[in-house]
């Protein structure tokens, strides 16, 4: 098949990650494979230098220059992620979606475009995920998981049977939701923490069982 042309929006951790995530995908001889163009940000100390042998070919605008390209935005950050996102949609950029040959995921899923899922996330039975989530390295999603769009997923992040994560929100690494909870839209899971009840709307929760620490000030709030 012919290769798709393909620009990572990002250059950071994130960015370097799903680099080589394609790159191993590549190498796998999943198809059609991706033609890597480069980086595209807006940092312009950047622009013009190599971010892990390939150029970074400007600002998030001059991916209006590249018409056949498909984009991703490798952001962890999810509302820097829905800014992004919302500008490159303004130009009319494709966005491709890109899974590790190394995930594991079921035949009864679906999954979103411009989303990201690294090596070991295991993604089990009946699971919808939505656009430009990122499901970071080892995460678990178990059966009947309703995930929307813009999610993150740190790494070993633990989702049980029958969760709704909301729009934008994200989950800190190890920690654990047990079934049937709804994460509220905007929410922030803290690292290490076991969720045990529903959690609310753009709020901050941590700890041992996870109890509310802050809530997002109003110019945050997804």
């Amino acid at each position: 098949m012919k290769p798709v042309p393909a620009i990572v929006i990002g250059t950071g951790g994130m960015g370097r990650e799903t680099l080589a995530l394609l790159e191993a995908r590549n190498r796998s001889g999943a198809q059609p494979p991706f033609e890597i163009l480069g980086f595209l940000t807006n940092q312009q100390d950047q622009h013009g230098s190599q971010v892990d042998g390939h150029s970074v070919l400007g600002p998030e605008a001059v991916v209006a220059d590249y018409p056949g390209a498909r984009s991703i935005c490798a952001i962890g950050d999810p509302r820097a992620r829905i800014a992004v996102v919302q500008r490159l949609t303004q130009t009319g950029a494709a966005f491709l979606t890109a899974v590790h040959p190394a995930a594991v995921c079921h035949t009864q899923h679906e999954i979103g475009e411009g989303t990201i899922i690294a090596p070991g996330a295991v993604i089990t039975v009946n699971v919808r995920i939505g656009k430009h989530v990122i499901l970071n390295n080892n995460a678990s999603i178990s059966h009947d998981c309703v995930i929307e769009d813009f999610v993150t997923v740190a790494p070993c992040a633990t989702v049980t049977g029958h969760v709704h994560l909301g729009y934008g929100a994200e989950l800190g690494a190890n920690c654990t939701i047990l079934p049937r909870i709804r994460i509220g839209r905007g929410a922030l899971v803290g690292a290490g923490a076991v969720v045990t009840r529903h959690v609310a709307p753009n709020t901050v929760v941590a700890g041992v069982p996870a109890t509310v620490i802050r809530e997002f000030d109003p110019d945050e709030r997804l």
